[in-house]
């Protein structure tokens, strides 16, 4: 009965070695991704706060048809409309599979 708690004692702290080598090497391989994934998450808050405030996007919004149209930034606008392509889009990508 001893050997066996023995085996398994080494056997455990092989593992926990194993598994703080991965842990180690994984933040390693994590630190390039950390900048990008700030900004991802803070975009992810904006677009919450916008949810949260639709009439507060709707301003936004209009203020910038309104500063596009003034003046006159045809390259922004095609952009502009493809971004708006998109996001009904998604939306609509979106509905169809919470109905599902």
């Amino acid at each position: 009965m001893h050997h066996k708690l023995t085996t398994l004692a080494e056997r455990r702290q092989k593992l926990l070695l194993k598994a703080a080598s991965q842990r180690i090497e994984l933040a390693h391989s994590m630190a390039p991704l950390r900048r990008p994934l700030i900004i991802a998450d803070r975009g992810l808050q904006v677009v919450r706060y916008f949810k949260q405030h639709p009439v507060l996007m709707l301003s936004v919004t209009t203020l910038s048809a309104g500063l596009i149209r003034k003046l006159h930034i045809a390259r922004f606008s095609a952009l502009l409309k493809t971004g708006w392509s998109v996001f009904q889009l998604v939306r609509s990508v979106r509905q169809s599979l919470v109905k599902d």
